[in-house]
C-alpha cells in the first residue's frame, strides 16, 4: 500500500479533523502517489500538514467560529479561502521539486568581480550555500530564494518593499511568508546566526513587507546559535506551517506606503 491509499482511509491526524489527499490540488495527489517529485525528507508529515491546513482554512475549523453557529460567516469564510488555500498548496507542492533549488555554484560564476559591491553579493550567495548546508531539502526552494535575492540588487543592502518593488513583487507572497516564518524565532535565530557568521550580516523586515540586509559593521556583532538537533524538526515544521498561512493571508493583509518609509506627499 503506497502513501496515497493509506492516507485516504483516514480523516483525521493527530486526533484532528484533516482533509483526504484525493480533494487537495493534484500536485500533493501526485506527491502522496509516488507520481511527483518532493525533496523533503520529511514528505509524510508535510503531506499531512497539507491535509490539515486544507481542512481548517476550507471549512471554517478555526477559533474565529469556535463555539458559534454563524452559518452565513462561516461560508463566506470557506467561499474566500478556498481558492487562497489551493493557490497556497499547489505553490508549495512545486516548491519542493529538486528543480526548482537554486544552482549557488552558477549564481557565484556569474558574479562580476569588478563589480563595486562583489564581496557583498559573494557573502550572499555564501550565506545561503550554509543555509542550505543547515537546512536542506527540509525547507522549499522558495525560503533559499528569498535569502538569495539581495545578490541581485542594485545595493545588496538596499531594503526593499517587497509589494512595491517592480523587480521584487512576482515573487513578494512567498518571499514575504517565510520572512513572516522567522516568529518561530529558533528558526529566525539560527537564520541570523548563519548569515552573521558567514557574511557579517543580518536580516531585516517590516510591516510593509520590507525586506533586505544590514551590515554588522564588525565581528563582535557576530552571535552563534543553533537549535538543539532534537527540537530542529519541530521547530522547522513550526516555520513551514506559519510559511503555509502567511501565504494565504497574504491578500488580506493591510498594506500602505506609509510603512516603508516611501511616502508620497500631497501638493
Amino acid at each position: 500500500m503506497n502513501i496515497h491509499e493509506s492516507f485516504n482511509n483516514f480523516d483525521k491526524i493527530a486526533g484532528e479533523k484533516a482533509s483526504k489527499i484525493n480533494i487537495l490540488p493534484r500536485v500533493w495527489r501526485d506527491i502522496a502517489s509516488g507520481h511527483a517529485s518532493c525533496a523533503s525528507p520529511d514528505r509524510t508529515v508535510l503531506i499531512q500538514m497539507m491535509q490539515l491546513m486544507h481542512h481548517k482554512l476550507t471549512t471554517g475549523d478555526v477559533d474565529l467560529f469556535e463555539g458559534n453557529n454563524d452559518l452565513e460567516r462561516n461560508r463566506a469564510f470557506t467561499a474566500v479561502m478556498q481558492p487562497e488555500v489551493d493557490a497556497m498548496l499547489t505553490y508549495f507542492g512545486k516548491d519542493w521539486d529538486p528543480e526548482s533549488y537554486p544552482c549557488y555554484g552558477c549564481v557565484e560564476e556569474n558574479l562580476n568581480k569588478d563589480d563595486a559591491e562583489y564581496e557583498d553579493r559573494l557573502s550572499v550567495v555564501q550565506i545561503g550555500r550554509a543555509l542550505f548546508d543547515e537546512f536542506g531539502y527540509w525547507l522549499p526552494a522558495s525560503f533559499y530564494m528569498c535569502y538569495l535575492a539581495p545578490v541581485v540588487r542594485e545595493g545588496v543592502c538596499d531594503i526593499v518593499p517587497l509589494r512595491f518593488s517592480e523587480d521584487d513583487k512576482a515573487n513578494a507572497r512567498a518571499w514575504d511568508a517565510w520572512l513572516h516564518a522567522g516568529k518561530v524565532f529558533p528558526f529566525l535565530h539560527t537564520i541570523q546566526s548563519i548569515s552573521s557568521e558567514v557574511g557579517n550580516k543580518v536580516w531585516l523586515h517590516g510591516c510593509g513587507c520590507n525586506h533586505g540586509l544590514s551590515r554588522l559593521g564588525n565581528t563582535d556583532a557576530v552571535f552563534h546559535y543553533r537549535m538543539d538537533q532534537e527540537a530542529k524538526e519541530m521547530w522547522v515544521r513550526d516555520a513551514i506551517w506559519t510559511a503555509m498561512y502567511e501565504y494565504v493571508f497574504f491578500l488580506f493583509t493591510p498594506v500602505t506606503r506609509l510603512m516603508t518609509g516611501d511616502v508620497v506627499e500631497f501638493e
